[in-house]
């Protein structure tokens, strides 16, 4: 095989230290400590460096599934990431990074823009590797990436998200139970939708919201963004209504008043409590229901895949439309490239097309 000089001796034991993990490390990220020493040094400083927690939680997925694509071509069942040494990673060459892209490209099915994240992830390991002075060459530099088409984003109309919205308040399609803990959490689901489609916030952005983030007096929400960058979100007087009425309809006991506690609770339906916090997992699968719901009220949802990820395109798309430059809305994303926020001028674009058919010089 070309990536590995010799992926049989991958799996035997290495002399790994397995306490360089803080024990916090381990408990905040999923599978850390099963790869290699040298993949956690570089994870631990990308940590110091301020990468977001999603980021890192990333990158240690991606990791895991090429140990898995080695670990299956390899056809040795006792391969273990973990095993692998610094010396014998080094050996991956270019020809394997491409045999990897064709794996995950005709065997996986993964999506252009899936791909390029996890080769991406390498080749980031490798310039950390070449500036530590580990190697002089990244293999990944140079291989060929599959093109990713350019797509307009799908979102929501105003239309559209009034009547999601609308759904979420009527429980009359539910059952006698599901009304019962729906309405446990009704202004909460409420509100979150609400803030989606108003800020722009990233679904984990919204979870980790805290109240010491929520600034009544100067109308602002702070927001911990990609690379732990905070931004400020100015809020409308309807938007602080509705965050305050879903905070005054919890219990006293379960309601959040101290600065570090979260703004948004979960609930147990096993112990029947509430918690003090609310996992993006647990936001996604809201939102799907509700929106499931929704498409009784409008038909046009039917045709449309929207995610917690889609409302926040539905919130740019809406400030282009009202003529609001790309910076302005850049700067409310959050994003750190305008050419990130390009892709909504395809808004302007029909804007334009509207523009020249009014024209009449006849």
């Amino acid at each position: 095989m070309s990536f590995f000089a010799k992926l049989n001796d991958l799996h035997k034991k290495t002399d790994l230290k397995t306490d360089f993990l803080p024990e916090a490390i381990k408990q905040q990220y999923r599978k850390i400590d099963q790869l290699p020493l040298f993949i956690q040094q570089y994870l631990i400083s990308r940590v110091s460096l301020g990468y977001s927690k999603q980021t890192i939680q990333r990158y240690i997925y991606d990791y895991h599934y090429f140990f898995h694509y080695v670990k299956r071509v390899s056809e040795d069942p006792s391969f273990q990431p973990a095993a692998v040494t610094l010396k014998d990673f080094l050996q991956i060459e270019k020809a394997a990074i491409e045999h990897y892209i064709t794996y995950l490209s005709l065997e996986v099915e993964n999506e252009p823009r899936t791909i390029n994240r996890k080769i991406s992830a390498l080749q980031s390991l490798f310039d950390y590797l070449v500036k530590k002075g580990e190697t002089t060459t990244n293999p990944v530099l140079g291989v060929e990436r599959p093109k990713v088409g350019k797509r307009d984003p799908v979102f929501l109309t105003i239309n559209e998200a009034q009547l999601l919205l609308k759904a979420v308040k009527d429980t009359s399609s539910l059952s006698f139970r599901q009304k019962k803990y729906a309405e446990k959490l009704l202004a909460r689901d409420y509100a979150v939708i609400y803030l989606l489609i108003s800020s722009g916030l990233r679904i984990s952005e919204l979870a980790n919201v805290k109240m010491k983030d929520f600034d009544k007096e100067e109308n602002i929400l702070k927001v911990q963004g990609k690379g732990n960058k905070e931004r400020s979100i100015p809020l409308s007087y309807e938007t602080i209504d509705v965050l305050t009425y879903y905070l005054d309809s919890l219990p006293i006991k379960s309601r959040p008043k101290q600065s570090e506690d979260h703004l948004f609770i979960g609930y147990d339906f096993q112990s029947q409590e509430y918690t003090k916090q609310v996992t993006v997992s647990a936001l996604q699968k809201m939102i799907q229901r509700q929106l499931h719901r929704a498409k009784q009220y409008a038909p046009s949802l039917q045709h449309k895949t929207i995610t917690a990820h889609k409302l926040r395109h539905s919130f740019a798309t809406a400030l282009v439309a009202k003529g609001v430059d790309v910076l302005t809305v850049q700067s409310l994303l959050g994003h750190e490239s305008v050419a990130t926020t390009q892709v909504y001028a395809h808004v302007q674009d029909d804007a334009r097309k509207e523009a020249i058919t009014r024209l009449s010089i006849s």
